[in-house]
């Protein structure tokens, strides 16, 4: 009998084992914080911020291998300021991403609060703000996304597998309104191409109103190129909201690496009708190891009917959003660590 114990307990341990080795869980995070001196209409602020470059977060990711190729993934990831220490996103637990799902051959299919299929379009062709949709980025400071359309919530989304450097992922988001089944609903799409120094992406998203009347719709298309010395990158975005207004941002951006260093140029412009924006971003990055770095950044905006800033982190560099015909000038360093 105590054999028999025994060889059970043995066995129970032998299987906790090879289900440890086929699971992962991590713990990730970036801690992003700056000083920065902002000048709009005449008055000049200093303050401390977080998220120069890339949104302070924290997040837990993991793996399962279910056998066949297939896995279990999920992740939990929650933004917040280091500044005050307060949650982002409105305060939400886990405001960057929150899904589960299941990845293989197939491609992967997930569930939950998620970036849109045509955020990762933005992301591929600027890397200038490696974080992407940070306060400096063009991209934010002029609009770019639909605030209810960058990371939807009971969203559903189907990626591809990579095929000779192609993939493309469609995304629904339940609007969740009795009686509708269009009602606040997201639908979002992406194509996109990599292979070496080459990438080119397109997407969309339609979003309909509570009454499924209207919707706020985009549609971005962007490339770049790695010419070994330079990294460069063009992105064209047409939005059109459901009250009919229409806005076209472009941006163009180049990023030079020396060393240990980087330095990055963005311009952009934005349009609706005969109103403008135009906006201007100077990054400086210098690594002090793998996992840390000092920078700084010199930006700019001209409001000429449209809203800009030189710094979406910052009210006291947005008083040109209210201001038309007016700028702000933004001028930071700052220090980023990942873990």
């Amino acid at each position: 009998m105590n054999k028999k114990l025994i060889a059970l307990a043995l066995s129970a341990i032998a299987a906790g084992a090879a289900s440890a080795q086929t699971a992962n869980v991590t713990l990730y995070g970036i801690i992003d914080s700056y000083v920065a001196s902002h000048r709009a209409n005449g008055v000049s602020t200093t303050a401390l911020n977080s998220g120069g470059i890339s949104g302070s977060r924290w997040g837990l990711r993991g793996t399962e291998s279910l056998g066949g190729g297939m896995n279990a993934v999920f992740v939990l990831e929650g933004g917040f300021g280091v500044d005050t220490g307060a949650l982002g996103q409105g305060g939400l637990l886990f405001g960057r991403q929150a899904y589960v799902g299941l990845n293989g051959g197939f491609g992967s299919v997930t569930v939950g609060r998620q970036y849109s299929p045509n955020f990762y379009v933005a992301c591929n062709s600027d890397d200038t703000f490696g974080g992407c949709l940070t306060g400096w980025s063009a991209v934010a400071n002029m609009g770019g996304f639909f605030a209810n359309t960058l990371r939807p919530n009971n969203s559903i989304i189907y990626a591809t597998p990579n095929m000779g450097g192609i993939t493309a992922s469609m995304m629904w988001s339940l609007g969740e309104v009795a009686g509708s089944t269009s009602a606040n609903r997201t639908l979002a799409a992406n194509l996109q191409y990599k292979n070496g120094p080459i990438y080119a992406g397109v997407g969309f998203s339609d979003q309909k109103n509570a009454t499924s009347t209207a919707s706020d719709k985009q549609f971005i298309v962007g490339a770049t190129y790695n010419f070994g010395v330079a990294y460069a990158g063009l992105t064209y975005i047409e939005n059109k909201s459901a009250t009919g207004v229409k806005t076209k941002p472009l941006i163009a951006s180049v990023t030079v690496p020396f060393g240990a260093a980087r330095v990055g140029l963005q311009l952009a412009q934005n349009k609706s009708g005969s109103a403008k924006a135009n906006s201007y971003a100077v990054l400086g990055e210098y690594d002090l190891s793998k996992r840390t770095e000092l920078y700084a950044i010199w930006s700019g905006c001209k409001n000429k009917g449209l809203a800009c800033t030189s710094d979406g982190n910052n009210a006291a560099a947005s008083v040109a959003l209210l201001a038309p015909n007016k700028s702000s000038t933004t001028l930071g360093v700052g220090v980023k660590h990942k873990f």
